[in-house]
């Protein structure tokens, strides 16, 4: 994982390069542009120097400051870079572009809890505009990440979003977390392609996602549909000849009948969506205890992942499994019904419920009380 200038972020360095280009020769204009262009041709050793002479000229501006620290962070001077972000902070106080490129590089030296301190005030600062802030809880996401703390990414991406849905970095990194985190491959292709068509085409974390991560989903995906045990002898017209003696069953209300259509119409194609969610309510219908509960449940989680999509189906087995005092299943399906819509309520609701009856995870269920308290706070521009 690294990070990469944002939209916002490189727009603002541009800026940078123009301000400092525009001085007079006596104030190291000249060696400035030298330097532009050695870093444009990333020879960064070069533009160190000619960067390093140009701030001589004015060692207190701060925009030269932090020019010198991208590059020297570039180089891999680390503890460089943050001696002259430490400068910049002192001369532009609590300027946005120093905040959130001092978190970056405390980021990198591993300062984790400074960086998210410093990324946690960009996110909280009501004077900043929503893209910045959305930098911010970004960010922060990342940082979590670092720190294996998967739900607190995941928040924290959420709510960049919320504020900024052009924030391709927030997209960028939730796709990874929802691959390599959370283990949810769909809701991972998803935000790749959202991404993709936010960030500019050329740049090489597009190329790599568009050459790499998404067809590599794809393929996992599909892989995981032809694995199911059954799948090669699908026959997807008897399946829909089952459902539909299922559904003329259900209208005489001959329940046990319409469970053995279901059933069959299951056998006869494993991955049909429509047979296991008529399968699970149909279970419910023939035997509402606990034992028919227990059944339906386990087609309900075979609907679940049939259709990832399918947020409702989601919310009403997460329900089932809290009412059968299932709750580590209840957090992982509220969790992807999450993964699905992310401003669902109900399934926050659900989530947050699931995780204080789990052991040590209250911080966590307040964590996401927060992210949903602020799904109805008015946006601040």
């Amino acid at each position: 994982m690294n990070f990469s200038p944002s939209s916002a972020a490189r727009g603002a360095f541009g800026a940078l390069l123009v301000l400092v280009a525009g001085c007079g020769e006596d104030d190291g204009s000249t060696d400035f542009e030298r330097g532009q262009a050695a870093y444009e041709v990333r020879d960064l050793a070069k533009a160190e120097r000619f960067f390093e002479k140009s701030l001589a000229r004015a060692p207190e501006d701060p925009d030269r400051l932090l020019l010198l620290a991208r590059v020297r962070l570039d180089l891999g001077e680390i503890a460089a870079a943050r001696e002259l972000v430490t400068r910049a902070a002192a001369v532009a106080g609590k300027d946005s572009d120093v905040m959130l490129f001092g978190a970056q590089v405390a980021w990198h030296a591993k300062d984790y809890e400074a960086a998210a301190e410093t990324f946690s005030a960009v996110a909280d600062r009501a004077d900043f505009d929503a893209a910045t802030r959305a930098e911010g809880f970004a960010g922060l996401g990342i940082v979590e990440m670092t720190c294996n703390n998967r739900h607190r990414a995941r928040i924290a991406f959420l709510r960049a979003i919320r504020l900024d849905r052009r924030c391709a970095s927030a997209w960028y990194h939730l796709a990874q977390l929802y691959r390599d985190g959370f283990g949810y491959p769909e809701a991972a292709l998803e935000n790749f392609e959202i991404f993709v068509r936010l960030e500019a085409s050329a740049s090489p974390r597009v190329q790599r996602v568009q050459r790499s991560d998404i067809p590599g989903l794809k393929e996992a995906i599909t892989r995981a549909a032809a694995d199911r045990p059954g799948v090669a002898k699908r026959d997807s017209s008897a399946c829909a000849a089952e459902i539909s003696k299922a559904e003329a069953a259900l209208k005489k209300r001959t329940y046990k009948p319409a469970c053995q259509h279901y059933e069959a119409a299951l056998k006869a194609d494993p991955i049909s969506y429509p047979a296991a969610l008529g399968l699970a309510q149909t279970q419910l219908k023939v035997d509402p205890g606990k034992g028919g509960q227990a059944k339906a449940f386990e087609s309900y989680k075979l609907a679940c992942a049939l259709r990832p999509s399918a947020i409702s189906t989601f919310l009403t087995a997460g329900s089932m499994a809290a009412k059968l005092g299932y709750h580590a299943q209840a957090v992982e399906i509220y969790s992807r019904a999450v993964a699905a819509s992310p401003a669902s309520r109900e399934a926050l609701d659900g989530l947050i419920r699931a995780l204080r009856k789990v052991g040590n995870k209250a911080s966590v269920a307040q964590a996401y009380q927060e992210y949903r308290d602020s799904l109805t706070a008015p946006k601040r521009k």
